[in-house]
């Protein structure tokens, strides 16, 4: 390659401001979960950056930086600057793409999906995993440890909505949702709707794969599988890719793992949902769009089908989601003060007041009415659970905050059961 007249290409990244080391920098990650890398970049570099668009060399980036802002930038700076974006795969081109499709590839032919986040997220080692969810549950602000012979009864869950945040923010949220599990769900089937946070083409998105966790695998529900894509429009593994570093299904793989410890059978449905950010864009509910409407009927129609059967398998659907995600980090002007922190619960408490009612479209609409300014990414796996349940009634569990002024995230625990029941 010829360097000096190289034009590098900056790929879509996931870009968050925030501190390091008492200065303001930008955090570069790669959404698609191709690469591991994170990589902090000064603001100064900033106008580096924005002229990486394929069109610039080094020396025309330096002399518009130069002629814009009378900054003079070293040319060995920026060398480094592209060194360190080519080498943890952040820059678009003919290489990138080979490498791409070697990374994709190799997943999909895998057997299994591995742990993306086990060392990372929560505890690779077992023992110390047990331990660490252990104490989520016997947490000040949890709901203490689940019976080991399951709980007291009462009615039966058809749904449960869980948290996805990282696990040393929200744990004891994640305890309240599987805490009801042990007591109340009497399932062996667990239809996992995470959100997904990369680019996909199509709404909903399955694997085969049974998951890796510490405390074991969880196992795919092959049949449950098989019927939804004989029901269902479209190709629901277009984008199976995105299954791989996705951590929204991850976290309640590990968590259902450790409420039904090897050997109980107990099988699981990972089912990526995409963003309703089109709908709230143009005002419109996802009601009557064919693929959404594709699905939920599809899904509707498997669940009957299992539970009509002789052998009668009960069936429990697990949205993965959290609520508003506010503040600077997520592409707010200001910093989130306590008066926006009593606002986001007075519309959070709104949209799961239609949640436990059971209404899929006054639940939409609370958050859609004002173009989703709460940024709230359970939007589509609640909307689809809701409509897929039909008839139901719910019980928030736990409404959590994490209030950091940067970027603060709401999320909760809310427990779904048959209208009648």
């Amino acid at each position: 390659m010829d360097r000096e007249n190289w034009r590098p290409r900056l790929r879509s990244l996931e870009i968050i401001p925030t501190e390091h080391e008492g200065q303001n920098v930008l955090l570069l990650r790669d959404s698609l979960h191709l690469s591991d890398e994170t990589l902090v970049v000064p603001m100064s570099l900033v106008p580096v950056l924005q002229r990486l668009d394929g069109s610039h060399t080094l020396e025309e980036i330096r002399r518009e930086i130069r002629t814009e802002f009378k900054l003079e930038i070293p040319a060995e700076n920026i060398r480094n600057v592209f060194s360190l974006l080519e080498q943890a795969h952040f820059l678009g081109g003919e290489e990138f793409e080979a490498w791409q499709r070697r990374v994709e590839q190799s997943y999909l032919d895998a057997a299994v999906r591995p742990s993306y986040l086990a060392g990372k997220s929560y505890d690779a080692d077992p023992a110390a995993l047990r331990s660490q969810i252990d104490s989520f549950f016997t947490d000040a602000d949890g709901p203490g440890l689940p019976p080991p012979n399951g709980g007291a009864g009462g009615s039966p869950l058809r749904g449960l909505v869980a948290p996805h945040i990282d696990f040393q923010r929200g744990g004891p949220a994640f305890a309240w949702s599987y805490r009801a599990l042990a007591d109340r769900a009497a399932a062996d089937v667990f239809v996992v709707l995470g959100t997904v946070h990369a680019p996909t083409r199509g709404m909903y998105t399955l694997t085969r794969k049974s998951f890796e966790t510490p405390l074991g695998a969880l196992e795919v529900d092959a049949s449950f599988v098989d019927a939804l894509v004989r029901r269902a429009p479209g190709d629901l593994f277009e984008d199976e890719f995105a299954q791989r570093g996705e951590h929204s299904i991850e976290f309640q793989a590990v968590f259902l793992r450790y409420l039904y410890p090897e050997p109980k059978p107990v099988r699981f449905v990972p089912v990526l949902v995409g963003s309703f950010g089109n709908f709230v864009a143009e005002g419109r509910s996802p009601e009557g769009d064919a693929e959404v409407e594709g699905f939920i009927e599809a899904l509707k129609g498997v669940v009957a089908e299992f539970e009509a059967e002789a052998a009668g398998r009960r069936v429990c659907l697990l949205a993965s989601v959290d609520l508003a995600h506010v503040g600077p980090q997520f592409g707010d002007e200001k910093p989130v003060d306590e008066g926006q922190l009593r606002a986001l619960e007075e519309a959070d408490r709104a949209s799961l007041d239609a949640v436990c009612r059971g209404d899929a479209e006054a639940f939409y609409w609370s958050v859609a009415e004002d173009g989703d300014a709460r940024n709230v990414c359970g939007l589509a796996p609640i909307y689809t659970m809701l409509r897929a349940l039909e008839g139901c009634r719910g019980e928030v569990l736990r409404y959590s905050q994490w209030p950091d002024p940067g970027g603060t995230v709401t999320f909760c625990s809310v427990a779904l059961e048959s209208a009648g029941a």
